[in-house]
């Protein structure tokens, strides 16, 4: 189905274009992509359903780097493959080789059960900083003993964040929340961008949301963690 798009990540010619011809196989769109930086990018103005995720380019990027891939990682179901120049097969990572020995079906399977479920999305231009802030969430506001959970956040930025969470919430819900590591606590009420249920994907669960409305000082005390 050409409505499912995924982001190759790859360094080397010779592997971009074996990835592609498989993507291709399986009717699939795809970009791809050099390196994670570029990555951030594409990530921004496109939407993706997940990415595939060349390991030697991921082993070989710079410290700065690996901090966005394992971020996106995070939020966007994500293959690890390699390829055998050699052989001239695409091989797959330790963890992918628990789930099936065979790179193709893995990566049908990948494909048809994770990206094919998966709601294409993009990312907010906002920079976001991997930032573990606890968070008491509310569904709404009343912040009682019973409805109130306790979390933590995955990432933050001046519009929004990714806050773990194996509740589930429908995009566009508003949700509560009081951050007690900021110094103004005033309840913040945030609206469900997106989501990752818990056993949908091998990353964080939880849901992406931006903020309806911060106080000046709680604005400025985010912008103050970059």
């Amino acid at each position: 189905m050409a409505d499912t798009k995924i982001l190759i990540v790859v360094k080397d010619d010779e592997a971009g274009n074996a990835y592609s011809e498989a993507l291709s196989r399986l009717e699939v769109a795809y970009d791809i992509v050099a390196n994670f930086t570029d990555m951030s990018c594409k990530v921004i103005d496109n939407a993706y359903n997940g990415l595939l995720i060349d390991i030697l380019t991921l082993v070989r990027c710079s410290k700065e780097e690996k901090v966005i891939a394992y971020d996106c990682i995070n939020l966007y179901p994500a293959m690890r493959v390699r390829w055998e120049s050699k052989q001239k097969k695409i091989k797959l990572s330790p963890l992918e080789q628990t789930f099936s020995p065979d790179a193709d079906s893995a990566l049908r399977s990948f494909i048809d059960n994770r990206c094919r479920q998966f709601p294409a999305r993009s990312l907010r231009r906002h920079k976001r900083k991997s930032i573990h802030l606890n968070v008491f969430l509310s569904p709404d506001g009343s912040f009682s003993e019973e409805t109130t959970s306790k979390t933590f956040t995955v990432n933050i930025s001046s519009g929004g964040l990714f806050l773990h969470t194996t509740q589930s919430f429908q995009p566009g819900a508003t949700l509560w929340l009081r951050v007690i590591d900021l110094a103004d606590q005033t309840p913040i009420a945030a609206k469900v961008s997106w989501s990752v249920e818990w056993g949908s994907a091998r990353c964080i669960a939880g849901v992406g949301m931006s903020f309806e409305k911060l106080t000046e000082e709680q604005a400025q005390e985010i912008e103050r963690m970059y």
